[in-house]
């Protein structure tokens, strides 16, 4: 009795919940060439109370993380530098706000 009833608590979290397989859009290009046409990062998190974005590089390395709705990426790391033309990865976590949240990950591809 106890296995069914976590088993039906589980389905009406996931029911709740309702994020379908992918929760944001993460962009899998990225120009910041200074042309004023894809030179930020952003991710549509429309639905949801809180972000944190974190950008790492085929290291493992994180060369860049920013929190909130609207934050962004203009190709720089923390440290003011500009990241190489590449791939990194991205890790997304968005949560509303009755706690629920979830995690997302991409690719991203950045050109000069």
């Amino acid at each position: 009795m106890k296995l069914l009833r976590t088993i039906l608590l589980s389905c009406a979290f996931i029911a709740h919940c309702s994020f379908s397989q992918n929760v944001v859009e993460i962009p899998n290009v990225f120009t910041p060439n200074g042309d004023h046409v894809n030179d930020i990062f952003r991710i549509d998190a429309s639905g949801f109370e809180e972000l944190t974005c974190t950008i790492v590089n085929r290291y493992g390395a994180t060369v860049y993380r920013f929190y909130g709705l609207n934050g962004s990426w203009d190709g720089y790391t923390h440290a003011g530098v500009k990241v190489s033309a590449g791939t990194y990865f991205v890790y997304v976590e968005v949560s509303t706000s009755d706690g629920t949240s979830a995690t997302q990950q991409g690719v991203l591809n950045v050109f000069y």
